[in-house]
């Protein structure tokens, strides 16, 4: 048995719990933790997961695992290089480097074109503008040497015009009645604004506002990944191993601060109402993230 498994059996059994009393904490099998106590990692189903185990074990008993590995770095296995999930080939748009310079050529293009286009259409309505002009002047002159005056049309004329007058001096009174019983039209919910309340790697705090919905979808994608969402009481939601393409979702709308563990950040992927997630700290640096989200739904800031 090593020096590790010793410190782990014995704030184990300070805890009063047996192996199968962790085994429902952890989710993990017991003859797993069996082999982390006796040193044994060769049952396991790789060093990727032996680490994650351990880290599991040091916090159901109390302990914080980063000191548990800093302190124990010789007893626990190392990263193997080939059982890291590969990642997807596809960049981030903060991944992908850009030129300034063709940027701003790509930018200028566009209002080049639309200023050409604009001043076509100027041309275009100026020349139909001016020929129009000139075939009502012609069809005018044309239509003045055939009219007759007649006294009778222009009383006829007056007589339209005041009625044109009193309609519309009545349009406006039926424009108002019909403002006013005009519904408001309600406001389509929104994602929500989600904002860094503080960090301390690997450990992050989140607010999110604006909204009044709190919707997690976690899914692996490019390898298999553990994770456990819990609120503020300990009551878990999710405390598994995800394998790789599976998801859950989770509407955690009733709760007011959640708990997102995540041990293998790589192949974890987050979407909250819908919008995706961005890790607080660079997933090749710290594979393993805390997220603590502070629930303020709309009315309650």
């Amino acid at each position: 048995m090593t020096e590790l498994g010793n410190r782990l059996k014995q704030a184990r059994e300070e805890k009063g719990l047996s192996l199968e009393d962790l085994q429902t904490v952890t989710k993990i099998q017991k003859r797993y933790l069996i082999g982390i106590e006796e040193g044994n990692y060769s049952i396991m189903p790789g060093q990727f997961y032996a680490r994650a185990f351990i880290r599991q074990y040091s916090e159901a008993v109390g302990l914080d695992p980063e000191l548990i590995f800093e302190e124990y770095q010789n007893d626990i296995p190392a990263n193997d290089k080939d059982e890291i999930p590969q990642l997807s080939r596809v960049k981030t748009r903060k991944q992908v480097p850009t030129s300034s310079k063709n940027t701003k050529v790509f930018n200028f293009i566009p209002k080049v074109l639309m200023f050409l286009a604009f001043v076509a259409v100027v041309a275009i309505i100026y020349v139909l503008f001016q020929n129009w002009g000139v075939g009502s002047s012609s069809d005018t002159q044309q239509d003045n040497k055939n009219v007759v005056f007649d006294p009778a049309d222009t009383v006829n004329e007056g007589q339209a015009e005041n009625e044109t007058e009193d309609t519309k001096e009545e349009q406006p009174e039926e424009t108002e009645e019909a403002e006013e019983e005009e519904e408001p039209v309600e406001e389509k919910p929104t994602t929500g604004t989600l904002t860094e309340v503080s960090s301390n790697s690997p450990n992050a705090t989140l607010e999110l506002k604006d909204t009044d919905k709190f919707e997690v979808e976690i899914a692996a994608d490019g390898g298999n990944t553990w994770v456990g969402v819990n609120n503020a009481d300990g009551d878990y939601y999710l405390n598994k191993e995800l394998k790789d393409g599976n998801s859950e979702t989770m509407d955690l709308s009733s709760e007011k601060e959640i708990l997102l563990n995540v041990g293998w950040v790589p192949a974890t992927k987050i979407k909250i109402n819908g919008e995706a997630f961005e890790f607080p700290f660079p997933v090749k640096d710290v594979t393993t993230q805390k997220v603590t989200i502070k629930f303020v739904p709309n009315g309650q800031q």
